[in-house]
C-alpha cells in the first residue's frame, strides 16, 4: 500500500513546527523583537468552519476581484465582500473539503478527502455538479473558460468540462512508495496545463487532448532509504510571462520556457512549501523554512532569511513592495524583497497557516487552519501592485 508522508515529519503533532530532515532535534526559531518599518492594519476578519486538525489541506482563499471565497474541511463554503468582509452567502456542502476553492468563469471548484470534485455557483453557492474522482484531492483545481484541470493523489491529472463535469481526458504518472502530503496545483496558460508529480517530473499538456507538450525531470531519487529518495514536485508552481517557475523536494528550482520546455536556469534547492514570483525575483521557502530569493532572470541567489527557520513557513507571496509568508503559529511576516529583512509581523490566528497569502489589489488575504480568514493592508504609498500579470 502506498503511504503518504504526513505531519509526523513535516509538522510536530503537538503544536510545534519543523522541517523534514531535522535530524538534530533542532527547535523552531523563536520570534525575535525587531523595529517594524511598515504599518500593517487588519481590515476585517471572519470564520469559515473550524479546525482541520493539522491535516495540511489545500484550502486557501480565492477571489474574482470583488469577492473572497473560502471553505473548510467541515464542508462550509462562504463568499465575502473583499472590501468590507460582509458575508454574502454561506452554504454547507456536507463534504470534507480539502482543496480550493478555485474561481473561474463564474464558478468555484473544490476537491475533497473522499475523492469528489465539487463545483458551485460563485454568485449563490448553489451546487452545479459534482463528480467522484476516486482519490483524495489536496491541490486546488485550475479553471480557464470552460475547462477545469484536477490533480489527485493517485498521480493523475484530469481534464473536465467546467460546465457539466464531463471527463475529457486523464493522464497518469507513477507514484513512489512514499510521498509528501500535498500535490502541485495545476496552472493553465494559453492552450496548455502545467503541473508537477510525485515522481519528480514536471509537464505541460494540451488542454484539448491531454497530450504531452513537454516533460522535465526536476529531481532524481538518490539515497538508500525511502525518506532520502523523496523527490516530489508538491510545492506548487507559477506561470508568469511565458516562463514556468517550479521547485521540488530534494530537487531544484527551475525557470522553464512554457513554449518548449527548455530550462532557462536551475538552482539546487529543496522545498515542500512553495514558490512566489515578482518582477525581479523568485522566492522559495526551502525545506528548513528559510526564505530564499533568486534572481528571476538568472536564478542566482540574492539573499536568504533564516529568522523563521523550522517554523513551517508557507510559500511566499509578493505583495506590493513586500513579500509575505505565514507560519505554524499563525503569524504573518512581511519581508523586504531587496534584502529579506523583516518589515512587520501580525498574528492571524493561534493555529497554522498552510496556504500562501492571496493578494488582491492593495489588500492581502490569508486563511488559518482554524478557519479564520482575514484581510490586511499597509500604507497606500508602500503598496504598488505589480504591473505584470502573474495570476496563472
Amino acid at each position: 500500500m502506498r503511504c503518504r508522508l504526513i505531519l509526523a515529519i513535516m509538522v510536530l503533532s503537538f503544536g510545534g513546527g519543523c522541517a523534514v530532515n531535522n535530524e538534530r532535534g533542532e527547535q523552531p526559531a523563536e520570534l525575535q523583537a525587531f523595529e517594524e518599518k511598515i504599518e500593517v492594519r487588519r481590515v476585517w476578519s471572519a470564520r469559515v468552519g473550524g479546525s482541520s486538525e493539522r491535516l495540511r489541506l489545500g484550502l486557501a482563499p480565492a477571489t474574482d476581484g470583488a469577492r473572497i471565497y473560502a471553505g473548510s474541511h467541515e464542508g462550509q463554503a462562504a463568499a465575502f465582500d473583499a472590501e468590507t468582509g460582509r458575508r454574502i452567502w454561506d452554504v454547507q456542502t456536507n463534504l470534507p473539503l480539502s482543496a480550493g476553492p478555485t474561481y473561474g468563469n463564474g464558478v468555484l471548484a473544490f476537491g475533497t478527502t473522499d475523492g469528489d470534485l465539487l463545483v458551485l455557483d460563485a454568485d449563490t453557492g448553489e451546487e452545479i455538479w459534482r463528480r467522484a474522482v476516486g482519490s483524495e484531492v489536496l491541490a486546488p483545481p485550475a479553471i480557464a473558460n470552460e475547462f477545469l484541470a484536477l490533480r489527485s493523489v493517485d498521480g493523475r491529472l484530469r481534464g473536465y468540462s467546467a460546465i457539466d463535469g464531463r471527463e475529457l481526458w486523464s493522464i497518469e504518472q507513477s507514484v513512489p512508495a512514499l510521498t509528501m502530503r500535498g500535490n502541485t496545483a495545476p496552472a493553465i496558460s494559453g492552450g496548455s496545463v502545467v503541473t508537477g508529480f510525485d515522481n519528480g517530473r514536471l509537464g505541460s499538456y494540451e488542454i484539448a487532448t491531454g497530450d504531452p507538450m513537454w516533460e522535465v525531470i526536476v529531481a532524481v531519487p538518490t539515497g538508500r532509504t525511502e525518506l532520502e529518495r523523496l523527490i516530489d514536485v508538491s510545492a506548487g508552481l507559477k506561470v508568469v510571462g511565458g516562463q514556468v517557475f517550479a521547485v521540488g523536494y530534494h530537487g531544484r528550482a527551475l525557470s522553464i520556457s512554457l513554449q518548449n520546455g527548455l530550462i532557462v536556469w536551475q538552482q539546487e534547492i529543496s522545498s515542500y512549501s512553495g514558490i512566489g514570483v515578482d518582477l525581479n525575483s523568485v522566492y522559495v521557502t526551502d525545506e528548513y523554512s528559510e526564505v530564499v530569493a533568486l534572481d528571476r532572470a538568472a536564478g542566482t541567489p540574492r539573499w536568504r532569511q533564516n529568522a523563521l527557520r523550522l517554523r513551517d513557513v508557507t510559500a511566499p507571496s509578493a505583495y506590493g513592495n513586500t513579500v509575505v509568508v505565514g507560519d505554524f503559529e499563525g503569524y504573518l511576516h512581511w519581508l523586504d524583497p531587496s534584502d529579506g529583512s523583516l518589515l512587520a509581523r501580525e498574528r492571524l490566528a493561534n493555529g497554522p497557516i498552510y496556504g500562501a497569502p492571496l493578494v488582491v489589489g492593495v489588500n492581502m488575504f490569508a486563511q488559518a487552519e482554524d478557519g479564520t480568514v482575514a484581510a490586511y493592508t499597509i500604507q497606500a504609498e508602500q503598496v504598488e501592485p505589480e504591473s505584470e500579470d502573474n495570476s496563472a
